[in-house]
């Protein structure tokens, strides 16, 4: 990893908290851990505490109105991935895991798209997070909402948000220690302790301590996948009142983006150098170190109304070296390639206030939530071509990349904040929010609104030298939700949902031929479903039909603009996205579960054409079965497989051309099956022994589509054998 020395003193940090945690848990005796199933005490009706130990089915949310809900009382598609699931699945990238659960990937990593479309990064605990890449090691849960959730959710897409759920400490004693290694020579080690760590006077405290170490061969040549991840968080309960103080530190270096290539016929192009190649150079990685300090205040004024305070401070720093594939030539086999230094520093705050009551007028059972999200994120990137190495071109079909060495990031002469090109952005969010639901029928009848009050401010220096032509540009918004929910009877419910979003354009290129930024998005949607919860909730499932349309979606210019002498955009494109999706979990019996989900639909921009990086269907499923008596006991088998299909990316006018004598206006991806299969064994008390079986159908499969020429491409089929280890 190539730690500077700020990196070094945030590691050395993250190591003292540790030191500090396990000392003070190491003098308290250990509890009985309490058996899968059983129910965790309840600290807060935000807060759905823990997912571990749970199976499949989740019948209660924390996000459908910021607070522990029944999914069927909620008036919209939401599918819980368990933490059970996420270790099922054997994956620690978010995209990689929301496969199957019916989000599609943009890129490998904290990349979804969402009813056909691309959406914007998960949530962590609420709050808006634009990492693009982390690890998943204190993640208790994902939740998947479809459909514009702006009301709740500041800056969230038409299409839906996703919630990362973290995760926190426990009432009992929990500590496992896991290890694995894969087939190609990747090896990580896991931690994750929590319990109860004593008393000071009245105060309770608790704690969990989470993290991973990932190195080890990676699979592609000339790259590397290596982790350090440190969770740290400590709760202190006094009476009515929990604080949790938490620390997030993770170090990734990996490649900086997929250079896979995709082929005229949506395979992924493979050449001389094999499927092992992938496109990189020596020395083309990036390293993403990842600070985060978050606090969680809690309070409970009486049985039915509390108050949840976040704060967080996110520090964020990506640094590389990389390769671009400038121009593919199918004519004549040749491939041109340019060199840069990427740098990315984020430094956000976010502030969240939550507040919840439930009461009654009369018959009628209320609950409200109101509340505040205010936001200031500092984002800087600079991006320096390397003049040196110019533009290469090179054999498509034998490139020799491990010929090419790339310069080290510390070797350019450029650094931040000196740099004379990038940008500086300063996003100033505030959305003030008021959302109701009155139980008009008892057991029959549910009404749902809320408004949210939604401001952006964007104070932007387009080019870092030019400091003086600093831009202030306000954007505003009164965003709405109002639906409702019909149960036909106490299983089986009847829902409708009108809602808006709003939210920036996704980058700052997006100006107009002044150079201007262009206006924010708005977005609106309506949705009709059905929900059941057959068999005492051990069937749930959603199905919904769904129109939504996103306005202000910039379309291209012609030419350069002569002011900016650079491309421009204009904010009169439409993107609406129309279809049929659903999702059902089903615990068969004690033994055997279910989760499958499926999406049909289309999405048009304003000329009724298809537009890029789009997708018509989605379908997925995954499945457990666990041996609980003879001789098979403690033996765990299951897997499940993905497909998206229609997955389009338009053929550009430049930088990507076509074999002789072919024409086409896009290119359609090969929709392979991603399958995967893990068979466990749990050996006593303590023991459990774990094969994951990635891609077992051994398919050259796209995992990531950004473009024609920025493809991430899979491993092979690969084994990783797991052990772990309870105390």
């Amino acid at each position: 990893m190539h730690l500077t020395v700020t990196h070094l003193c945030r590691g050395l940090l993250a190591r003292c908290l540790i030191a500090c945690t396990t000392s003070l848990t190491g003098v308290v005796a250990l509890a009985d851990e309490p058996g899968a199933g059983k129910d965790i005490l309840e600290l807060s009706k935000f807060e759905v505490l823990s997912t571990q130990d749970k199976g499949y089915i989740a019948n209660n949310t924390a996000t459908g109105f910021k607070t522990k809900e029944s999914l069927m009382r909620i008036p919209q598609s939401v599918t819980v991935v368990t933490r059970d699931l996420i270790e099922d699945i054997g994956a620690v990238r978010t995209s990689d895991v929301l496969q199957f659960a019916g989000a599609s990937q943009f890129y490998r990593g904290e990349s979804i798209r969402l009813r056909g479309a691309r959406a914007l990064n998960p949530y962590i605990d609420d709050t808006i997070d634009n990492t693009p890449y982390m690890d998943n090691i204190y993640i208790d849960s994902y939740e998947v909402i479809r459909g514009p959730a702006g009301v709740l959710y500041a800056n969230s897409s038409v299409g839906g948000v996703v919630l990362k759920a973290t995760k926190k400490p426990l009432p009992f004693n929990r500590r496992t220690l896991s290890f694995s290694v894969n087939d190609w020579g990747q090896y990580r080690g896991e931690y994750d302790f929590t319990g109860p760590a004593g008393s000071i006077g009245d105060a309770k405290l608790s704690y969990r301590l989470t993290g991973a170490y990932q190195d080890g061969d990676a699979y592609f040549k000339n790259t590397e996948d290596q982790r350090l991840a440190v969770h740290p968080t400590l709760q202190v309960e006094l009476g009515n009142t929990t604080a949790r103080f938490a620390l997030d530190y993770q170090d990734i270096t990996q490649i900086s983006h997929g250079m896979s290539i995709i082929a005229p016929d949506g395979t992924l192009y493979v050449g001389a150098g094999g499927r092992k190649q992938g496109g990189y150079p020596k020395n083309a990685m990036e390293d993403h170190v990842r600070s985060q300090e978050r606090i969680t205040l809690l309070h409970r004024f009486s049985d039915n109304w509390e108050a949840k305070l976040f704060i967080t401070h996110l520090d964020y720093q990506r640094q590389g070296s990389v390769l671009l594939n400038n121009a593919v030539n199918f004519a004549d086999n040749t491939l041109r390639v340019t060199a840069r230094r990427n740098f990315v520093h984020f430094n956000n705050w976010i502030i969240n206030q939550d507040f919840l009551g439930k009461y009654h007028i009369g018959w009628m059972e209320n609950q409200s939530a109101m509340g505040f999200t205010l936001t200031d994120e500092i984002n800087r990137a600079a991006n320096t071509a390397d003049s040196v190495f110019g533009t290469k071109t090179l054999s498509l079909s034998n490139p020799d990349l491990d010929s090419i060495v790339l310069r080290t990031y510390s070797s350019y002469a450029e650094t931040y904040p000196l740099g004379v090109n990038g940008s500086w952005t300063n996003n100033r969010r505030s959305t003030y929010y008021y959302s109701h639901q009155a139980t008009v029928i008892p057991d029959r009848l549910i009404l749902v609104g809320g408004l949210t009050q939604a401001g952006l401010q964007v104070n932007d220096i387009p080019s870092y030298a030019a400091k003086s032509t600093i831009r202030i540009v306000h954007y505003d918004e009164l965003l709405h939700r109002y639906g409702l929910v019909f149960n036909v009877t106490k299983d089986i419910a009847l829902y409708a949902l009108k809602s808006t979003t709003f939210a920036p354009q996704g980058n700052s290129n997006t100006r107009d031929y002044y150079g201007i930024l262009l206006p924010a998005q708005q977005g609106s949607g309506k949705e009709v479903g059905v929900k059941t919860a057959l068999l005492d909730g051990k069937l749930s499932s959603t199905l919904s039909f769904f129109d939504m349309d996103l306005t202000n979606v910039p379309v291209a210019g012609i030419g350069i603009s002569p002011i900016t002498n650079a491309s421009y955009s204009t904010a009169e494109g439409l993107q609406r996205q129309k279809g049929v999706d659903g999702t059902l979990s089903w615990a068969i019996n004690p033994d055997w579960q279910i989760l499958v989900t499926g999406y049909k639909g289309t999405v048009t921009n304003q000329s009724g054409s298809v537009p890029n990086g789009t997708y018509t269907s989605m379908y997925s499923f995954f499945t457990r079965y666990d041996f609980t008596h003879g001789v098979l006991k403690g033996l765990s088998v299951g897997g499940g497989a993905s497909k998206t299909d229609g997955n389009i990316l338009l053929v550009p006018a430049t930088g990507y051309t076509l074999p002789a004598g072919v024409t086409q206006g896009a290119v359609y991806i090969k929709p392979d099956v991603n399958a995967t299969m893990f068979v466990t064994y749990r050996h006593g008390k303590h023991w459990t022994f774990r094969l994951n079986i990635a891609n077992v159908l051994d398919e050259n499969l796209v995992m990531g589509t950004q473009g024609l020429v920025t493809t991430d491409p899979s491993p092979p089929r690969t084994f990783t054998f797991s052990t772990l280890y309870r105390f």
